[in-house]
C-alpha cells in the first residue's frame, strides 16, 4: 500500500504543497479565491475550467443528479473550503481509496485538489457537484493567492448592526415573524401589500445558490444573495448579472458576510404552499466605509 501511495503522490507532484511556517496547517483558514460559493455561481460560464483549491475532505454517500448511480466509478467526498463553503467532489475510485485511507489517519488532513465542473453534468438541483482530477497532501499557496488569514472582521456585520435589522416591520413581514405594534395599533403593512413594491432595508449578506420559486432556473441570469439577521431568519434575494453585480458578489465572497443596504422589488410565486417572499435587488449601498462599490 505504501508503494502505491508514493506512486500516486509522485504522479501528482504538480500539487506539491508550498511550505509555510507562520501557522500550523490544520488550524489555517484556507481562504480560496474565488471562494467556493463564487465558483458555484459561475459554474455555467466556467464549466470545464480546472481550479486548484485548498480543502478538508470527508467521505459522503451523496450520489444524486448527474452523478446518480456512479458509485461503481467514483467515491464522493464533501470538500470544505472555508466556513459554510462546501463542494461535493467525485473522485475516481482508485484515487478515492487512497484519500479515504489518509483521512482515516487524520480526518482534518489539509489537501490541495484540482477540480472542475463537468460541462456534461451541470445541474440546477445539485449545483455544487465537481469532478476531482488530482489531489495531494498539504495546502498550496502559490504566488497571487489569498493569504491564510481570515477576512477583515471590521467589514463583517456586528451583533449591534444585525440586531437593528429586527426592528424593521418590513423585515418582519417578509420573514414571517411577528410584527411590532406601536401604541396597540395594527401594523401599517402586510405581505400582500408589499408584493410588487420596492422596499429598502439593511441586513447581513452572504452568497447563495438557492434558486427556487419565482427565481427557479435563473442561475444563468442572476446572482443569489441571502440576506439575514444573524438569528436564522433570511430572505433570498437576486440581482441581475452585470459588471456592477459582479463587483458586489466579489466583495461579498471575499469577506463572506457583510452588512448591506438594499433596495428591491418584492416578488412571490403564487399559489404555493412553501414559497416565501423573495427580493429582486435593484440597488445597494454599504452602511459602513468598506471601500466596496455601491449602486
Amino acid at each position: 500500500m505504501r508503494a502505491r501511495l508514493l506512486t500516486v503522490l509522485t504522479a501528482f507532484a504538480v500539487l506539491a504543497p508550498t511550505a509555510r511556517a507562520d501557522a500550523p496547517e490544520a488550524t489555517r483558514d484556507p481562504r480560496n479565491w474565488p471562494t467556493l460559493p463564487r465558483l458555484i455561481a459561475d459554474r455555467f460560464a466556467d464549466a470545464g475550467k480546472v481550479v486548484t483549491l485548498r480543502v478538508h475532505a470527508k467521505r459522503t454517500e451523496y450520489f444524486n443528479c448527474a452523478y446518480r448511480r456512479t458509485e461503481g466509478r467514483y467515491m464522493a467526498f464533501t470538500l470544505l473550503g472555508g466556513p459554510l463553503e462546501t463542494l461535493t467532489g467525485y473522485v475516481p475510485r482508485d484515487l478515492g481509496k487512497v484519500l479515504e485511507r489518509q483521512l482515516a489517519e487524520d480526518p482534518w488532513l489539509p489537501i490541495t485538489v484540482q477540480v472542475r465542473f463537468d460541462p456534461e453534468r451541470l445541474s440546477e438541483l445539485c449545483p455544487d457537484q465537481v469532478e476531482v482530477l488530482k489531489w495531494a497532501r498539504g495546502w498550496q499557496y502559490p504566488a497571487g493567492t489569498l493569504s491564510p488569514g481570515r477576512p477583515d472582521a471590521n467589514l463583517q456585520p456586528t451583533p449591534e448592526a444585525l440586531a437593528a435589522v429586527l426592528e424593521g416591520n418590513v423585515w418582519r413581514v417578509l420573514t414571517g415573524r411577528k410584527v411590532r405594534r406601536h401604541g396597540g395599533k395594527e401594523p401599517d403593512t402586510s405581505e400582500a401589500e408589499l408584493l410588487g413594491k420596492v422596499v429598502s432595508f439593511q441586513a447581513g449578506a452572504r452568497l447563495s445558490n438557492a434558486f427556487s420559486c419565482a427565481f427557479r432556473g435563473a442561475a444563468r441570469t442572476h446572482y443569489g444573495v441571502r440576506l439575514h439577521d444573524g438569528e436564522g431568519h433570511f430572505i433570498e434575494a437576486f440581482v441581475p448579472r452585470s459588471a456592477e453585480a459582479r463587483s458586489l458578489v466579489d466583495h461579498i465572497a471575499l469577506h463572506r458576510d457583510i452588512m448591506l443596504a438594499v433596495q428591491g422589488r418584492v416578488v412571490k410565486q403564487v399559489p404555493s404552499n412553501y414559497c416565501a417572499p423573495q427580493l429582486e435587488i435593484t440597488g445597494w449601498s454599504f452602511p459602513a466605509a468598506t471601500g466596496a462599490p455601491g449602486r
